[in-house]
């Protein structure tokens, strides 16, 4: 992709791009054609991030396409694809989180976007990387907002790593998460070339400015990297998802079912 140029059409939609705590606060960009996008689509997203996705896909180079895993009700495809009618988008979602349908996707998708401009695949996010429908195609610009525990963040990367073009943008969503930032972390200490550009984060999630955080790296391939499922990773999985995640879950369902039985103590008996 152009990252020259999809960096100087960011900094004209934000006078504060190179400051990542003014961007922060930004409320919205300069343009706001994209504005009535979320009042007629629900969305996990916010004005800045669709614009966001718009200019980095207004940037792709002839041969490149545009690779979104995570796509709820069709928001952020939408604002990518919004006046780039010549982007080619592939989209892959399974439903398996929140409340969204592939029917209810694809119809907002017909009424929105340029006829096969996106395809769509209703399908587990592993199991799109390996098919790589985009082939031969190369990804100049990826956007990745699944799964969030470490081995999905982490895999996402790894999986997608052999189709990304030479100079390619990797966005990444909702990392305000300390297990996505450490899969990130790590992935970038493997792979040569693969350099954070911008790290945004936000007070809290659901912040109407860039909701719950959002990275951007700039990948340039230039070398092989280091074993990628190798004992650093093993054992930060094994961390984060086998002892964190899996002790948060339990202690959210212990808290929930105590929460059932205080309530169910303080009705009234019947007499």
């Amino acid at each position: 992709m152009n990252f020259e140029a999809f960096v100087a059409r960011c900094r004209a939609e934000w006078p504060g791009f190179d400051d990542p705590r003014r961007l922060s606060r930004a409320p919205y960009p300069a343009d706001r054609s994209l504005a009535g996008i979320l009042a007629e689509v629900e969305g996990m997203a916010t004005e800045n991030k669709l614009r966001l996705l718009n200019l980095a896909v207004g940037a792709l180079s002839d041969g490149e396409v545009y690779v979104e895993i995570g796509c709820y009700k069709g928001a952020s495809l939408i604002g990518a694809s919004a006046g780039n009618p010549a982007a080619k988008i592939y989209a892959c979602d399974n439903f398996s989180q929140f409340r969204a349908t592939a029917d209810e996707l694809r119809a907002t998708l017909a009424r929105r976007t340029a006829p096969g401009q996106v395809s769509f695949h209703d399908m587990e996010f592993r199991d799109f990387l390996r098919l790589r429908p985009w082939h031969p195609a190369s990804i100049g610009v990826y956007f990745y907002d699944g799964g969030h525990s470490f081995a999905d963040q982490y895999e996402a990367l790894a999986l997608v790593l052999g189709s990304l073009a030479n100079d390619a943008l990797v966005i990444i969503d909702d990392t305000n998460k300390r297990n996505v930032r450490a899969a990130n972390r790590l992935f970038a200490r493997c792979v040569p070339g693969f350099e954070l550009v911008l790290d945004l984060r936000t007070a809290r999630n659901h912040s109407p400015a860039w909701w719950n955080g959002i990275q951007l790296y700039r990948f340039r391939r230039s070398g092989p990297p280091l074993p990628l499922d190798g004992p650093a990773y093993r054992c930060r999985r094994f961390l984060w998802d086998d002892v964190l995640l899996r002790g948060r879950h339990l202690y959210r369902a212990g808290r929930g079912a105590l929460k059932q039985r205080l309530k169910a103590r303080a009705r009234p008996r019947a007499r």
